[in-house]
């Protein structure tokens, strides 16, 4: 059963040019001291921003909606992290959790007690997953090499536009929400229906003094509460190391679940 016919997951997206990845790789330094030594443009320095979160240890949160709230941890250079993801709607909602140790993967799932007995899961345990047994479309949140990919990020890489800097530390402009198929896209249906609406969403930016993105807000609410989105990012290179959980090898029913 894939996670998209269970319930609402989500997602972000923003991205922008190469100017500053270019003078990093020719020798002018990381994307942080490329801003800090010149006023970059705005796109490339929020993309700089989004980009340090692919090598720095961070927590995150998100918010979307009325009722979904995801929050973890990821650590780059450990290959780890964690996710969890928790909807409070009266109906169907549920709490998912994913730990990544690469190239190790656990989930533990609760989708309440009338889906948990249908289904047969267990709540109350973790299960080591054979990512073998996923198919292509499952829920899985690792890259092709087994690290941490939540989604969270790659909501930001395509469909950012009129990036305008409103002062040293805030961004402002459009995003594409159709731009992404990440595991925390948007439904389907609510992207359908908001149309062309959903290519041009307002949001706004936040970085720190260091120039690391702390928060991304997009004000999709008056198009469905649903495009609504608000992320923050803290930790910096200061997060509790992830470590295995206790589990149990994963039954058919958690595979027939991801998948």
């Amino acid at each position: 059963m894939h996670m998209k016919r269970v319930t609402v997951l989500l997602a972000l997206v923003l991205a922008a040019g190469g100017v500053v990845a270019c003078d990093v790789q020719a020798g002018g330094g990381s994307p942080a001291q490329a801003i800090g030594a010149s006023p970059a443009p705005p796109d490339l320095a929020l993309k700089a921003a989004v980009d340090a979160l692919d090598t720095t240890a961070h927590t995150f949160a998100v918010k979307q909606g009325t009722s979904t709230m995801n929050s973890g941890t990821v650590d780059p250079g450990g290959k780890a992290g964690t996710i969890t993801m928790i909807d409070t709607a009266e109906q169907h909602g549920y709490t998912i959790g994913f730990t990544v140790v690469s190239p190790d993967l656990w989930v533990k799932i609760d989708m309440g007690a009338e889906l948990n007995e249908e289904l047969g899961l267990n709540p109350t345990v973790w299960s080591h997953v054979d990512q073998s047994r996923l198919e292509a479309t499952a829920l899985k949140p690792v890259d092709r090499n087994g690290a941490p990919e939540f989604g969270v990020t790659e909501l930001f890489r395509d469909g950012l536009s009129d990036v305008k800097r409103v002062d040293a530390t805030h961004f402002s402009g459009t995003v594409d929400m159709t731009a992404t198929n990440s595991v925390l896209a948007p439904p389907t249906k609510v992207v359908q229906q908001a149309g062309d609406r959903a290519r041009s969403i307002p949001f706004t930016a936040t970085v720190d003094d260091k120039r690391r993105l702390t928060a991304f807000v997009i004000d999709g609410a008056s198009i469905d509460p649903e495009l609504a989105f608000e992320l923050t990012f803290a930790g910096f290179d200061a997060v509790t190391p992830v470590t295995e959980p206790a589990a149990v090898p994963a039954t058919d029913n958690v595979y027939d679940f991801l998948n």
